[in-house]
């Protein structure tokens, strides 16, 4: 039986050149060409039963008349039903995906025979016309032989759109498709034109009018996205006001009839060079044709260097490129693949020790006692969070939040990569003006879902956290999924403040609730809102190990009337702090005593 079947193997390429029909690799696609299936003049139809019968008429515009061929490697072809939307298996269309029921065709000219391998029995069988069933006859198989009734022709009932010849196939994605340029507009010059969107070449790019900013890319075969890709050109971070706003993504069978996949309007791209900008889509409609085009850019012109659908594989990959942010910051590394030139940067361990005297870093301001567990963007790199965009339903009525969105365990993988800080391109206009930003907020009237996630290796009692920020408009901070700030309107700033000016204003809390974090896994999950005027946000978050002065309730490094007041409001329930700090005289708890002995600390009574 292995002889047989690999006999029909090394024929089936021979034979599908001779066939009288043209097959598909998708029966739902518009392009295909379906047929009528006869043997001794009746016609091949399916019932209400899914069972096949026999006619001695057909028409076109009964779909349960019609079949197309569908290709299976090295099996030949199975026969699919237009009208039921089903195989055809053995007595009837019952469904099966596996190779159990799939058939071959045994060519003779223009007739065939319909033959199936069954691996549950082993055996071949031959498809026939059983006319002692009713007047027309129902299919049937026999083991062995063949009969006159088992004799198959087809006629074309309904021809499907053609497919233009291929493109060469510049761009493969993890799954081995390839793709290849038909389309597109026409850039600023011949060297900058549409062509380089499917390059396989990064470092080249399209820069031109964002009317003119569109591809048309044909696929080796029918596919159906998943995600898609935006690489973004050579020198994005010197231009940003060329960054994408918005586009959409379309497929098509026919390269006539187009289909959105996916569309984004005012989408946050990052400026980085030469960075593939990932979006995940839910699609499982196959086409084999895409088109991209730009709706809108940032400013007047539009660039990008590629657009790739689906998972992408890289290799010859290597560290381009390595560079230090000074004490204390983690090192830029740059990912860099030899075949697209594509970069990808991610943030390592810092090298460069802090200089303290006296207890902090006279480079970057931190203090001995001090880790940071996540780091501002105003460095020449950004971060990236996982974010999610909605904008304002109505006047004061906003969507809600996704559910459990400020967990550890939620899943955000479908969530945006938003390079941060983020800020509205009129931000420069005011007090922001000297602030470092990384991606375009744009328009008003919207928000953001951010979450950044960190580690805790160890967490000792007596740690406090601090969170600089700066928030414009309303801001919700949640570390763990519990409430830690909620700060309404936009935090102003002295006129061009630079980031280390802000840590001497008031948009840093001293304290963000300790009991909050946990060790191991955690995420700061930040909910901004923009209002009206410009837009801007970024964060940055530290853990401090204190040494606790007796008596400094409060932790702001004093010892007065003030800390009786904070003592008294948690024993009375009113706020909460860390028991380090409120159990003054050391026997382990928080009462009435600990005001007495704090009281005769203020009093200088020992």
């Amino acid at each position: 039986m292995k002889k047989l079947l690999m006999i029909a193997t090394l024929l089936l390429p021979m034979l599908a050149q001779a066939l009288p029909f043209v097959p598909t690799n998708d029966p739902t696609l518009s392009t295909n060409y379906w047929y009528f299936l006869k043997t001794e003049g009746y016609y091949c139809a399916a019932n209400d039963n899914y069972e096949i019968v026999f006619r001695n008429s057909a028409d076109a515009d009964n779909d349960k008349y019609l079949w197309c061929f569908v290709e299976e490697p090295n099996w030949g072809y199975r026969l699919y039903n237009k009208g039921t939307g089903r195989y055809l298996q053995e007595e009837g269309l019952i469904y099966d995906e596996s190779l159990a029921y799939t058939y071959i065709e045994e060519n003779e000219e223009t007739n065939f025979y319909l033959s199936f391998y069954s691996l549950a029995t082993y055996q071949w069988y031959y498809l026939f016309m059983n006319t002692f069933q009713d007047d027309y006859g129902f299919m049937r198989y026999m083991d062995a032989s063949h009969t006159q009734k088992s004799v198959f022709s087809v006629e074309l009932a309904k021809a499907g759109t053609p497919l233009s010849d291929d493109p060469v196939w510049t761009r493969f994605d993890a799954n081995g498709v390839g793709y290849g340029y038909i389309n597109g507009g026409s850039g600023n010059s011949e060297n900058e034109s549409s062509k380089n969107l499917c390059d396989n070449n990064a470092s080249t790019k399209y820069f031109g009018s964002p009317s003119n900013c569109w591809i048309i890319m044909k696929a080796s075969t029918d596919v159906a996205v998943n995600q898609y890709s935006i690489v973004t050109a050579n020198d994005s971070r010197q231009f940003y006001d060329r960054a994408l706003r918005s586009w959409t993504l379309e497929g098509s069978n026919d390269a006539i009839n187009w289909v959105t996949i996916d569309s984004r309007d005012n989408y946050p791209m990052p400026f980085d060079n030469q960075v593939e900008v990932m979006f995940k889509v839910n699609s499982s409609q196959k086409f084999r044709y895409f088109r991209f085009k730009t709706e809108s850019s940032a400013g007047i012109y539009a660039q990008i260097s590629e657009v790739w659908i689906n998972e992408q594989p890289h290799s010859n990959t290597s560290l381009a490129a390595e560079v230090e942010h000074g004490c204390g910051h983690p090192r830029t590394r740059n990912w860099y693949c030899s075949d697209c030139h594509l970069k990808r940067t991610y943030l390592s361990d810092p090298i460069t020790p802090h200089k303290f005297e006296n207890g902090v870093c006279t480079e970057c301001g931190i203090g001995e006692n001090e880790t940071r567990l996540l780091y501002n963007g105003q460095a020449l790199y950004p971060y990236y969070v996982k974010a999610l965009r909605a904008n304002r339903i109505s006047e004061n009525n906003w969507p809600e939040a996704p559910e459990g969105w400020n967990t550890v365990g939620f899943d955000d993988s479908n969530w945006d990569n938003v390079a941060m800080p983020i800020a509205s391109p009129n931000h420069s206009d005011g007090p922001f003006a000297s602030l470092q930003y990384n991606s375009n907020w744009y328009n008003e009237y919207n928000c953001f879902w951010i979450r950044r996630p960190f580690n805790i290796k160890e967490l000792k009692p007596n740690a406090i956290f601090r969170l600089r920020y700066v928030h414009d408009d309303n801001m919700v901070v949640y570390v763990n999924g519990v409430e830690v700030i909620n700060a309404q309107g936009w935090s102003y700033t002295s006129e061009h403040s630079t980031w280390n000016d802000i840590l001497d204003e008031r948009y840093i809390y001293p304290e963000v609730y300790p009991e909050a974090f946990q060790e191991g896994d955690n995420v700061l999950a930040i909910y901004i809102q923009q209002n009206w005027g410009g837009a801007y946000f970024d964060c940055e978050l530290f853990m401090e190990e204190l040494d606790a002065i007796p008596g400094d309730v409060n932790g702001d490094g004093r010892v007065n009337v003030s800390d009786v007041s904070a003592l008294i409001n948690m024993i009375l329930g009113l706020t909460t702090m860390d028991n380090y700090r409120a159990d003054v005289n050391g026997d382990g708890r928080v009462n009435v005593s600990d005001v007495s002995a704090l009281i005769n600390i203020i009093l200088g009574i020992h």
